[in-house]
């Protein structure tokens, strides 16, 4: 089998869709492909529900390997297809649509009136474009504008706060008492 391209899915890496299920798998049954921790004794960061399509081969801008998705096959970004986000209550996140087709989101759940922010992805068919970017910087507004605060469990907007000091006072530290109720959210 040869390769066409590294898959990425949160901290899984391989080279087809099926070793990505096979590796979450894996990380939620606690198998011994992942070891352990030496002098950790809390508990393991559930993985995030894959995505609803086959998640695909991302490519390295700093190289000359083709893109996965062709830019003539790519969504347009014209001005009347400029992105908008909202907020789904319903399904616990913020998504940004890019002509009126759900391009990403960010995932969150309310916990101690904080909004606990626990993963974001963007489709591959709309990377590359600052998407991921642009629905941080909305939902962050949204909550400073409602006088809240944020406890930064995404690896994305934990780093997105890092690079972005003007919202780095909404953000309360990520505790282990807040990762075991992470860890619950898919239980449930």
């Amino acid at each position: 089998m040869r390769v066409q391209g590294i898959i990425t899915q949160w901290h899984f890496v391989a080279g087809s869709h099926e070793e990505i299920v096979l590796a979450r798998q894996e990380w939620e049954n606690a198998s011994e492909r992942f070891g352990a921790v030496d002098g950790h004794g809390g508990f393991r960061l559930p993985a995030p529900g894959l995505p609803n399509a086959r998640i695909a081969p991302r490519r390295n801008p700093r190289t000359s390997q083709p893109d996965p998705v062709p830019t003539s096959e790519r969504p347009a970004m014209t001005e009347s297809a400029a992105p908008v986000v909202r907020r789904d209550d319903a399904r616990h996140r913020y998504e940004i649509l890019v002509a009126g087709e759900v391009a990403g989101f960010t995932a969150y759940r309310d916990h101690d009136g904080r909004r606990v922010f626990y993963h974001t992805v963007v489709e591959d068919a709309y990377a590359g474009q600052g998407l991921a970017g642009q629905l941080v910087t909305h939902a962050l507004t949204e909550v400073r504008d409602n006088g809240g605060r944020v406890v930064p469990v995404c690896p994305y907007v934990k780093k997105f706060l890092t690079k972005h000091e003007e919202y780095a006072d909404l953000a309360d530290p990520v505790t282990p008492e807040i990762l075991q109720w992470v860890r619950t959210l898919d239980e449930n």
